[in-house]
C-alpha cells in the first residue's frame, strides 16, 4: 500500500526549463529517500502549482519517467504516478533497444548469460531453500506438459523462466534483475526463430536441478554453462546468421 505522501513538495522551475527539471527533481527525490517504491506522487495539479510550470510539462515528464522504468502510471481514481517497484523494467528496455538496433548480437547475449549463470548456479547451490527445489521442479514439469502439447510459445517461455527461478535463489536482487533483463532479451530472440527441437533440455534441467539439490556448485555451473552454450550452436547463432543470407 502507497504512503500517503502530502507533504512531499517540490521547488519552483525556471520557466525556461524543460520538463527535464520536472524529472530530476523527482529523481532528486527518490535518491534521497524521500520517495520510495510503491509511493505515489502528488497530483499532476499539485506538481504543477508547486513546481510552478504548466500540467502537459508534468504530463510529458511523467510519461518519460514511465518510459524509462522509474514510475508507473496508473489510470482511474486510485490511480496516479506510483514509483516502480524493484524490476528489470529498466534494463530490459535498453538491452531491446540495443538488441534492436544490432548492437548486441547473439553471441554477445550468449556469452553474457554465462558470466551471470554460472555465478547464479554457484550462489544458488550455497543458498537454496526446499521451496527452491520445488519451484525449479514445478516448472520442470509445467515445461514437459508444454512440450507434449505441442504448445511452444509456453514451452519457450517455461525454459526461460527456469533461470529467473534459479535466480531467485541466490537471494541476490542485482542477479535476479540481470537474469530477468538477459533472459527477457533471449525470449525475443527465441520467439523471433519460431519452435526448434529441445530434447537436449529436459535432460540438462534435470542435471542442474540435481546438482543444485545436492549444492555441488562446481557441477551446477559447468551445466549451466555448457547448455547456455548448446542452446547458442542450436539457436542464437541463426539469428546472427540471418545478416549474412
Amino acid at each position: 500500500m502507497a504512503r500517503p505522501k502530502s507533504n512531499i513538495s517540490f521547488g519552483k522551475l525556471s520557466a525556461q526549463r524543460s520538463f527535464e527539471s520536472v524529472v530530476e527533481q523527482i529523481r532528486n527525490r527518490i535518491a534521497s529517500g524521500e520517495l520510495r517504491m510503491g509511493d505515489r506522487l502528488p497530483p499532476e495539479r499539485d506538481l504543477a502549482n508547486m513546481m510552478g510550470v504548466s500540467r502537459n510539462t508534468i504530463r510529458e515528464a511523467l510519461r518519460a519517467m514511465e518510459h524509462s522504468g522509474v514510475l508507473e502510471l496508473k489510470p482511474g481514481i486510485a490511480g496516479g504516478a506510483f514509483v516502480r517497484n524493484g524490476t528489470a523494467s529498466v534494463l530490459k528496455t535498453g538491452l531491446s533497444d540495443l538488441f534492436h538496433l544490432g548492437v548486441i548480437s547473439g553471441a554477445n547475449l550468449t556469452e553474457a548469460r554465462i558470466v551471470v549463470t554460472v555465478a547464479v548456479a554457484k550462489l544458488a547451490c550455497e543458498r537454496r531453500t526446499e521451496a527452491d527445489i520445488e519451484a525449479l521442479e514445478t516448472n520442470f514439469n509445467q515445461m514437459k506438459e508444454a512440450a507434449l502439447a505441442g504448445n511452444y510459445p509456453l514451452r519457450a517461455s517455461l525454459n526461460l523462466k527456469f533461470h529467473t527461478i534459479l535466480a531467485h535463489a541466490t537471494r541476490n536482487p542485482v542477479l535476479v534483475v540481470l537474469t530477468d533483463a538477459l533472459v527477457s532479451a533471449t525470449q525475443e530472440i527465441v520467439f523471433a526463430i519460431g519452435a526448434m527441437p529441445n530434447d537436449f533440455v529436459i535432460s540438462s534441467r534435470l542435471r542442474i536441478i540435481e546438482h543444485v539439490r545436492n549444492r555441488d556448485a562446481v557441477a551446477a555451473a559447468q551445466e549451466a554453462a555448457e547448455y547456455l552454450q548448446t542452446v547458442h550452436e542450436k539457436y542464437l547463432h541463426t539469428y546472427d546468421d540471418r545478416g549474412d543470407q
